[in-house]
């Protein structure tokens, strides 16, 4: 009888996690998918890595603990996900040390996102940024983030948040010819 119990309150919690998941997905899916994008600049690890990122969230969401909100515990997992891919040994193996012409072959050989051929000239010199600049650029312009909730995001603190911040736009004046205004 026991056994009964447990198993249909398993079903009945799996049965309202999915549910939750599917929620989640749908509202911020597009989300992970774009910030992962940003952090790797590859629009099939971004699909792969939100995957993985729904994947943690129904694993995990039994242990979410409401210390932050869904938008930022998820947020968070994606950036994660982003630098244990960025640090494994199997994408060091990809690119040859030090040859900045393979990468760029091999990025020559996808066809450009369809965020790109939109965002025009300004996205692309965002994506150009070194990750740390360009990680908060995309997150308080693109995705419309505050500095607290970017610094939570990124583990940082938020003075750190408004020096990048301040440091992206010089470097995006300067290589866009001083044509924009932080």
């Amino acid at each position: 009888m026991t056994f009964l119990m447990e198993s249909r309150r398993e079903k009945e919690w799996d049965e309202g996690c999915s549910d939750q998941l599917e929620y989640l997905m749908r509202r911020f899916g597009s989300q992970v998918q774009r910030l992962a994008y940003y952090y790797l600049r590859d629009q099939y690890l971004a699909e792969d890595i939100a995957q993985e990122v729904f994947y943690r969230v129904y694993k995990n969401l039994d242990k979410f603990r409401r210390d932050s909100s869904y938008f930022t515990w998820i947020y968070r997992i994606t950036v994660n996900l982003c630098r244990d891919h960025l640090g494994s040994a199997a994408f060091r193996r990809l690119i040859p040390w030090g040859d900045n012409q393979a990468l760029e072959k091999i990025r020559a050989g996808f066809a450009k996102p369809p965020e790109i051929v939109e965002g025009g000239e300004v996205f692309q010199r965002v994506m150009e940024l070194p990750l740390k600049y360009r990680m908060v650029v995309a997150l308080y312009y693109f995705q419309e983030l505050n500095v607290a909730e970017i610094a939570q995001i990124l583990d940082i603190t938020p003075g750190n948040v408004r020096t990048r911040l301040c440091r992206a736009r010089a470097v995006l004046k300067k290589s866009l010819g001083g044509d924009i205004d932080g």
